[in-house]
């Protein structure tokens, strides 16, 4: 099943089957190969379910998404996505940012992942940063992850980089001017 480009779906994430945070995304590509997503500036946050893990969501304070917006692009069963994020009146390429995260799974009109919480920055010049590494040790002592499953989120990582899929190709890409701020569908 493809989803039709400007189609808008539900991108979940849950955690053993409990879901936590549910949000519009707009279908900008659906191929075999990837699954390409557009979050737009201004899309609301749902929290369907209370956040598994003792505090609140950490987009819960904002409500709603801040900024350009997002390309995400995701492949079927790689176990990260490729965040896009541009600034300026502008719109220039800011940088990569490498989400490590369960691979997309399809149901209906939505799709579910859930975020591994260690990330990747990846400027343009090539340079980068490891973001959240304290909070996914941290994770382990609060019993989200196991030292297994935290050796394999890294081992992720560390091969999006000795791969480099940079550049993507989608840096100069633009939404569609006639794309409203979507609205989480019944699904």
């Amino acid at each position: 099943m493809e989803w039709s480009p400007g189609k808008v779906i539900a991108w979940r994430e849950a955690w053993r089957g409990q879901q936590y945070i549910a949000l519009p995304v707009r279908v900008v590509e659906d191929s075999e190969s990837q699954l390409v997503v557009y979050l737009a500036e201004g899309t609301r946050f749902s929290f369907p379910g209370q956040w598994p893990f003792g505090t609140r969501h950490p987009w819960g304070a904002n409500g709603e998404w801040r900024g350009h917006g997002a390309l995400v692009v995701q492949r079927p069963g790689d176990a990260y996505a490729i965040w896009h994020f541009w600034h300026g009146d502008d719109r220039q390429f800011a940088n990569w940012y490498v989400n490590m995260q369960e691979p997309f799974r399809r149901d209906g009109e939505c799709y579910f992942t859930q975020d591994h919480e260690l990330d990747l920055v990846v400027r343009p010049d090539g340079t980068w940063s490891w973001k959240d590494e304290q909070e996914l040790e941290d994770w382990v002592t609060r019993g989200r992850f196991t030292r297994d499953e935290v050796t394999e989120i890294r081992r992720v990582g560390e091969q999006v980089i000795a791969d480099w899929p940079f550049p993507t190709g989608w840096e100069d890409w633009r939404p569609d001017p006639a794309w409203s701020v979507p609205e989480l569908p019944d699904a």
